[in-house]
């Protein structure tokens, strides 16, 4: 059954009734508190189920071709995912633009896709928008100083598992920083800066800034920790 977030707001797409939401293998679905909404599915499924009802186009299915099998897995239920969301009967195609950013035809949606092992996470808003999903791996402490600047290393938990959350924290919040700007070659040291994270690293909010080539922005990050998964979005501020 599908959680739903307590403070769950008018959604900005038209969503589905909860009844039939239940019906699906829909993990989590929330509005977040700065104008966005995002859905979170538990891959469980096998790819036939997503193209039964998506009914691809000739160009999607080309593209599927060169697709692994778990690529192919993560395209389908993050398409499928989005669908849902729309609770529309027909379904508006999801490309890419020129720097790999996956947009909406015909739409004024922004939206981010996420996938990690068996979870996919899609958010949508009428801001720039980012979301990423990571399960929580002891490993990423080994790599923190390489998207950690000296500011955000100074603010480290001593305590061990609360470092590793915080470090999941910083990642995912300039994950989804990075997929809102759209652009490539960013560095997460030198241009991108988390602040204001708050205490309790299970669920909280934080600040996200990025400069870049004379480009500036201001971002308001949320994330939860769900079972063994850290879910961290972003939604600039305008």
């Amino acid at each position: 059954m599908a959680k739903v977030a307590e403070y769950f707001s008018i959604p900005l797409m038209i969503l589905v009734s909860i009844s039939y939401i239940c019906t699906m293998p829909l993990f989590y679905i929330q509005s977040t508190k700065s104008s966005g909404i995002f859905a979170v599915w538990d891959n469980t499924e096998s790819n036939t189920y997503f193209e039964d009802r998506l009914r691809l186009n000739s160009d999607e299915v080309e593209q599927l071709k060169d697709f692994s099998e778990r690529k192919r897995l993560e395209w389908l239920s993050s398409r499928y995912l989005l669908h849902i969301m729309t609770g529309a009967k027909s379904r508006t195609i999801c490309t890419k633009d020129e720097y790999g950013k996956p947009v909406l035809i015909n739409s004024e949606y922004h939206i981010s896709l996420s996938h990690s092992v068996n979870r996919t996470a899609v958010i949508a808003s009428k801001h720039s928008v980012g979301i990423d999903i990571q399960k929580v791996v002891s490993k990423i402490g080994r790599i923190a100083r390489k998207f950690c600047n000296e500011v955000e290393q100074n603010h480290i938990p001593i305590d061990d598992n609360q470092a590793l959350l915080y470090y999941h924290i910083i990642w995912g919040a300039k994950e989804c920083i990075y997929k809102s700007y759209g652009k490539r070659k960013v560095d997460f040291r030198g241009h991108m800066s988390i602040s204001k994270v708050s205490n309790n690293l299970t669920s909280g909010t934080a600040i996200g800034r990025i400069e870049i080539n004379g480009f500036e922005a201001l971002y308001n990050i949320e994330y939860r920790l769900m079972e063994d998964y850290m879910i961290v979005t972003s939604v600039e501020i305008e």
